[in-house]
């Protein structure tokens, strides 16, 4: 087991006591059999990515390494400099990404399967369908060549992303003043709780993954003032049975 997943097991343990200790939403009486589902996409996913997606992705990144390619290769920055222009650069590809699966009909239909969740916790955090994975992984591929990301980078990124992914769709509750300090900077609780509304408004907005900077600048930005009037989902796939793990991966083709 490598240290990127023992780094994400340890958080996403920490923040499931939490929200056993400090729940946002009070009413979850389910919690292992509503994240059960998601571990074992996680396990499939990451099966995916081991044996077939870091492989392509590595031999891109080590191709584009071997002819120089990429912006970051053709300007001389400092190390630290370097990672974090590559992050910012990358983060922006996220957040336009983010909004092409909800904008283009395809996408959408392998991305609303994560949106399906009606109760959302820091397991939802893993329910990513794996025909989203695969076509997040290929399309980036051009992304990652024209920054010049290198594989320590992309790792290092990933690792940030995940945890801010896992925190940010957390039900642990955090006091409004913390949260409102905090997504000045970064994706907190309750702006993606937002994203996750069954209100179709909601939904589109508040695409970003890591700073939020992003959706301010293009005009995406939405809050609402309490969050626990939030219903939690979409206007179908509410059956018990797309909740579950077969539910879950045929949604797209529904």
């Amino acid at each position: 087991m490598d240290i990127k997943t023992i780094i994400l097991i340890a958080l996403l343990s920490i923040l499931f006591a939490l929200e056993g200790l400090f729940p946002h939403m009070k009413d979850r009486k389910r919690r292992i059999a509503h994240g059960f589902p998601h571990v074992l996409t996680a396990v499939l996913n990451g099966a995916l990515t081991r044996f077939m997606l870091a492989g392509i992705t590595m031999r891109a990144i080590s191709w584009s390494g071997a002819h120089s390619l990429g912006l970051m290769r053709m300007v001389d920055l400092p190390p630290a400099l370097r990672v974090v222009a590559t992050f910012i650069l990358f983060d922006i590809w996220m957040y336009y990404w983010h909004m092409a699966n909800h904008r283009v009909p395809l996408f959408w239909r392998f991305h609303r399967a994560h949106h399906s969740d009606i109760g959302m916790d820091a397991t939802t955090a893993l329910r990513f369908h794996p025909g989203e994975l695969i076509l997040s992984s290929f399309i980036r591929l051009p992304v990652i060549v024209l920054i010049g990301m290198n594989f320590s980078e992309l790792v290092l990124f990933e690792v940030m992303l995940n945890s801010s992914t896992l925190f940010h769709h957390s039900n642990v509750a955090l006091q409004e003043k913390w949260d409102r300090m905090l997504r000045v900077l970064f994706v907190t609780p309750n702006m993606h709780r937002i994203h996750h509304s069954v209100e179709r408004g909601e939904t589109n907005s508040n695409f970003t993954s890591l700073l939020s900077l992003w959706d301010r600048l293009g005009r995406t930005f939405s809050i609402r003032e309490d969050t626990r009037t939030i219903t939690f989902g979409l206007p179908s796939f509410r059956e018990e049975g797309y909740q579950r793990l077969r539910g879950f991966l045929i949604t797209p083709f529904r």
